[in-house]
C-alpha cells in the first residue's frame, strides 16, 4: 500500500499591522500655517506695490544723458544729449552688449509709441555700478548684473563723455 501524504500544516496567520495612515495633526497645522503665511506675504507685496528690487536712485552720484542713433552702415552712435557732440561710435559687429541693452529698452518704447529722440540716462552709483535708464518709459537695467566685461563698454562711454563735457 502506498504511503499516505501527510496533510499540509495550516497556513500561518498573516500578521496585520494596525497603523494609522493619516499624517500627524501637528504636520497638517504646520503646512496650513505655511500656506497662510505665503499668501499673506504675497498679498502685502501686491497691495503695497513694494517689490524685491531696491530703489537705486538715491545711490546715484552722477548721471549723463545720451541719445543713441543708428548710422547708415549699421554703426551705433552715442551722442551727448546736452551738447549734441558725438561721444562714441560702435561699428558693426562691435558693442554687442550695448546693442542688446538698448534693444531691450527700445522694445518698451515701441510698445508705447515713443521714438528714438528721448535721451537715455546712464547713472553711476556710489558703489561704482552703472544703471541704464529710459526715463521716457521708466524702464532700467542694472548693467553690472551682466559682468564687468559687458559693463566695460558703458564704463568707457561714461568716461569719454566726462572728458568731452
Amino acid at each position: 500500500m502506498p504511503a499516505r501524504a501527510q496533510p499540509a500544516p495550516p497556513p500561518a496567520k498573516a500578521h496585520t499591522h494596525n497603523h494609522d495612515a493619516s499624517p500627524p495633526k501637528a504636520l497638517l497645522i504646520a503646512c496650513a500655517a505655511l500656506v497662510v503665511f505665503a499668501l499673506m506675504g504675497v498679498s502685502v507685496v501686491r497691495l503695497t506695490g513694494t517689490t524685491h528690487t531696491s530703489d537705486w536712485r538715491p545711490m546715484t552720484v552722477e548721471t549723463l544723458t545720451f541719445r543713441f542713433a543708428d548710422a547708415e552702415n549699421g554703426a551705433i552712435l552715442a551722442i551727448n544729449d546736452a551738447t549734441g557732440a558725438l561721444v562714441h561710435r560702435w561699428d558693426p559687429a562691435t558693442g554687442g552688449f550695448v546693442r542688446t541693452s538698448l534693444r531691450s529698452l527700445a522694445q518698451k518704447r515701441d510698445r508705447n509709441g515713443v521714438g528714438q529722440e528721448p535721451a537715455f540716462a546712464l547713472h553711476l552709483t556710489a558703489n561704482g555700478n552703472y544703471i541704464l535708464e529710459d526715463p521716457s518709459t521708466g524702464q532700467w537695467v542694472a548693467l553690472d548684473a551682466f559682468g564687468k566685461d559687458n559693463v566695460s563698454e558703458f564704463d568707457k562711454l561714461f568716461h569719454e563723455a566726462r572728458i568731452l563735457h
